[in-house]
């Protein structure tokens, strides 16, 4: 993640700084292509992890000696999850090889560092649990729409007439943190979630955090 971060912030830029951009269009679209497939994938699997709902009302961690065997069995996919968002920091390096450095905004780093390093902490604590299947889920529906926005996009200003919805990919992330805020709230509140005091807090506070920042 450190090096990511060098590279696209500072790196990077200085490389490219008296290089021509990339023309990265054919990658672009097989990326985002890619990501769309998995986005989807997960919105499916994530709602199948929650039992469609019914066991988002329960953050309680069960002992890891108490882990049930279908639990246990969606670790592979859930540590694929994962790998899936150290996948999304590519697209900040084609943002620099292609120099679109208005597109490396803060949000947009800050975003891309903290998703993994808090998936991966959450994961490491405890794999079973519940908010990151929620995460999952709300993430997943956001990343389908809007790298389904960058796919289309890539094929030229022919079809930008037909991404108005443009505009609406933004308030759905907001909708997005708005929900995970909720839900933040209610897993620290309700006593159920035993894990680390930072762990638990550096958590809760991101989805306000994100919400200041997109809006």
């Amino acid at each position: 993640m450190l090096s990511w971060l060098i590279f696209v912030t500072k790196l990077g830029p200085y490389l490219m700084k008296n290089r021509k951009p990339f023309v990265l269009r054919e990658i672009m679209i097989a990326y985002n292509l890619v990501l769309v497939v998995i986005n989807a994938y997960f919105i499916y699997a994530s709602l199948k992890w929650l039992e469609f709902g019914r066991k988002s009302w329960n953050p309680r961690l069960p002992p890891s000696n108490q882990w049930s065997q279908k639990a246990i069995a969606l670790l592979p996919l859930k540590c694929f999850y994962f790998y899936t968002k150290l996948f999304d920091l590519l697209d900040t390096i084609f943002f620099v090889l292609r120099k679109k450095s208005n597109q490396i905004s803060f949000l947009h780093v800050y975003h891309h560092f903290m998703v993994p390093i808090l998936v991966w902490l959450t994961f490491k604590q405890c794999p079973v649990i519940v908010i990151v299947e929620v995460f999952c889920l709300l993430n997943s529906i956001v990343h389908t729409v809007m790298y389904l926005y960058y796919l289309l996009s890539a094929f030229g200003p022919q079809i930008q007439p037909y991404l108005w919805w443009k505009r609406y990919i933004t308030r759905l992330q907001l909708i997005q943190f708005a929900i995970l805020i909720v839900y933040s709230i209610y897993c620290v509140t309700s006593g159920d979630l035993d894990l680390p005091e930072s762990l638990k807090w550096l958590g809760a506070i991101q989805p306000f955090i994100f919400f200041y920042m997109f809006s």
